[in-house]
């Protein structure tokens, strides 16, 4: 791949980084995002008087990384978030994997950089079965939209998809005989198909004939749900609505998508689903990951706990 080799700035290299993230596929929110990380790198570069791609080296990265750590956000004076900070330091270095691929940054020795370790923690607030369906109860109240908002928590509940791909929904994507859906703008580029509820094509179509049909305008297209202005529903919309829904509803005053997402792995596992099933209905690439979202309930654990150690056996005959 010689012929890459002209090449030679920052600002060049990232140029050429994003147009090969789009040509691989990759969505708007993912090149969006990663540009803007490494729009800061490259600023903290220039700073440094870094200007080639020569200079991106695993000695460059530790100065970054400990420029990150010591890093105080304006408004509140606090660090950034280890989540934050692995973010931006893995931007760097999926970029640098890149430059090397195509042999326009030769010097490997950034291979050898460590990215920090995220701590994995149990979400404060997991639903159970009742609550969630309290929470799907809540738009009832709301006319129209509500009926497309019931559909959207349907969805969401029966399938654990998350918001980016539930946004991308079209019409086309459902399969009503089969009780289908098509995941197509998954993350990592790839498509699953994932079954759902009776329940949930009752209010999908229910959605469709008697509210979208309302709704729909040239700008709709194909899509499936549909914002106010009749153009496809934006996935800042989803977190607002599902957030709103939740404090509501008083299932829980912080989350949105994710924590029904969650709470769908949690009770499919509580209920005795496999852990190999539920990889592949979340679109989970590793398996570890599949195991952060599925947690045993704390009511459950102790309720096990009492039933089967056998102090707390014997202390109950």
């Amino acid at each position: 791949m010689t012929q890459y080799k002209y090449i030679k700035s920052l600002n060049h290299a990232l140029s050429f980084y994003i147009e090969d993230c789009v040509a691989r596929g990759q969505s708007n929110a993912t090149v969006t995002t990663k540009q803007y990380l490494l729009n800061l790198f490259l600023n903290w570069c220039l700073s440094k008087e870094v200007d080639f791609i020569h200079q991106l080296t695993i000695h460059l990265l530790e100065d970054y990384r400990r420029y990150i750590a010591a890093y105080r956000k304006p408004a509140d004076k606090k660090p950034l978030s280890i989540v934050s900070q692995y973010h931006r330091l893995s931007a760097v270095t999926t970029f640098c994997d890149r430059l090397h691929y195509y042999d326009i940054l030769l010097d490997s020795s950034y291979l050898k950089f460590e990215l920090p370790r995220l701590g994995r923690k149990l979400p404060k607030v997991i639903p159970d079965e009742s609550q969630v369906e309290i929470l799907l109860n809540q738009p009832l109240l709301r006319g129209d939209i509500g009926i497309r908002d019931r559909a959207i928590l349907e969805m969401y509940y029966a399938t654990g998809m998350r918001r980016n791909e539930l946004a991308q929904l079209n019409l086309r994507d459902i399969d009503w005989q089969g009780n289908m859906v098509l995941v197509r703008k998954a993350k990592g580029g790839n498509e699953r198909k994932v079954p759902i509820l009776p329940r949930t094509a009752f209010w999908l179509k229910r959605y469709i004939d008697n509210v979208r049909s309302k709704q729909v305008k040239i700008a709709s297209g194909d899509a499936l749900f549909l914002g106010k202005t009749g153009k496809r529903i934006l996935p800042s919309t989803l977190t607002e609505l599902v957030g709103r829904y939740l404090r509501r509803s008083g299932v829980s005053d912080k989350g949105a998508c994710h924590l029904i997402r969650h709470s769908t792995a949690t009770h499919m596992t509580n209920n005795g689903a496999d852990i190999r099933k539920i990889q592949e209905l979340l679109g989970h690439s590793d398996i570890s990951t599949t195991q952060l979202y599925t947690h045993i309930s704390i009511s459950a654990l102790r309720e096990e706990y009492v039933k089967t150690h056998p102090f707390a056996i014997t202390e109950q005959q």
